[in-house]
């Protein structure tokens, strides 16, 4: 008997092709993805250097600023080179603009893994004239931002922001009001003075933490509260948070690297003694209190606040970046005469007039 034999049928070879043509557009789908997905890598690689060489220019740059800072009279041009930074270096260049005495361009080079990135940077010296404050200090309130006071405020001094100003409500400000930028009004409030807008942008102090835990009389390494009676003498230092609800007696600064809360007045012993807060966070007011001190609250890179839900009177004054009050604020200006930042003693600080990216 013969050995029957299977015939390739037309359905059969209908499936082998479609299993040929599906295995091709397998293949071309799996190449498109390799080469997309190399194309990706690059542009990752790629970017990822970009970014790496534009932070080491922005790093030059603070770089060539805290060496200026530390060393104002430093001969110019000079030029600072760091190459033990692993696969990357800058390359910064600090020199007089246009003959100016307190005025520099700083040009900064980032390099890493062959790409390059450039910053170039022109900075004015704040010089500290004797034991004269900061022309911040001269405003019962002061915003690095736009200010909005509201019917709850009550201001009896001057008041600026390095922005807009929008007066609303009941305010009342028993002084002058300026801005470097515009200044508008909703409903009636009252303004003694002069309202001007379009006013030079006034610089905020840094706070120097090195400097100020160098002078500093008693330093604190740890979150510090201040209660009952506390006695000032000079500088200080707390590496933390602050909780502060005090009657003080004596002159004196407390300085925080972290957030201070007001839970309670903070008053003075007698008309002698005089005291301020000062942070590179925030100052949160809880309740209702009688501050009898200055605040300030400023950082350049995350913005310091004032704030709170409370009823504050301040008599002294506040400065911070942003001011957010939604309770009742009542302000009366006085005249500081502690070591705020800014004052004699301190480095120059140095302050960036413009910033641009070459490439």
């Amino acid at each position: 008997m013969r050995a029957m034999r299977h015939r390739p049928t037309r359905e059969g070879g209908f499936a082998l092709l479609s299993a040929i043509i599906f295995l091709v557009v397998i293949l071309i789908l799996g190449g498109s993805l390799i080469v997309q997905s190399t194309q990706e890598l690059h542009r990752a690689s790629r970017a990822r250097r970009e970014t790496a060489a534009f932070n080491l220019a922005e790093a030059g740059i603070d770089y060539a600023a805290w060496r200026l800072y530390n060393n104002h009279l430093e001969p110019l041009p000079v030029t600072w080179t760091r190459s033990d930074l692993g696969l990357g270096s800058f390359s910064v260049t600090a020199s007089v603009y246009n003959a100016s005495t307190d005025t520099v361009t700083l040009a900064s080079t980032g390099t890493y893994e062959g790409w390059t990135s450039e910053v170039k940077v022109v900075g004015r010296f704040l010089s500290n004239n004797g034991n004269v404050q900061n022309p911040v200090f001269g405003h019962a309130l002061f915003s690095d931002a736009d200010l909005i006071v509201s019917g709850s405020f009550n201001v009896t001094g001057d008041s600026f922001a390095n922005g807009n100003v929008l007066l609303k409500g009941g305010a009342t400000v028993d002084g002058d009001v300026g801005a470097f930028g515009t200044i508008t009004t909703q409903g009636s409030p009252t303004v003694t003075g002069q309202t001007l807008p379009g006013q030079p942008r006034i610089t905020m102090p840094t706070i120097d933490i090195a400097y100020y835990r160098s002078i500093a009389t008693t330093v604190y390494d740890s979150d510090h509260n201040f209660n009952g009676d506390v006695t000032l003498d000079g500088v200080v230092f707390v590496d933390g948070d602050v909780s502060v609800n005090a009657n003080f007696s004596g002159k004196g600064v407390i300085v925080a690297t972290g957030r201070i809360t007001v839970n309670g007045n903070c008053t003075l012993a007698n008309g002698d003694s005089e005291f301020a807060l000062v942070t590179s966070k925030s100052v949160r007011v809880n309740g209702t209190c009688q501050i009898d001190g200055w605040i300030y609250a400023h950082n350049v890179d995350v913005p310091g606040a004032f704030g709170g839900n409370g009823n504050a009177t301040v008599t002294g004054g506040v400065a911070a970046d942003v001011i957010n009050c939604n309770g009742n604020l009542t302000i009366h200006y006085d005249e500081a005469t502690v070591e705020l930042p800014g004052a004699t003693g301190a480095p120059s600080q140095l302050d960036a007039v413009s910033w641009r990216r070459v490439r």
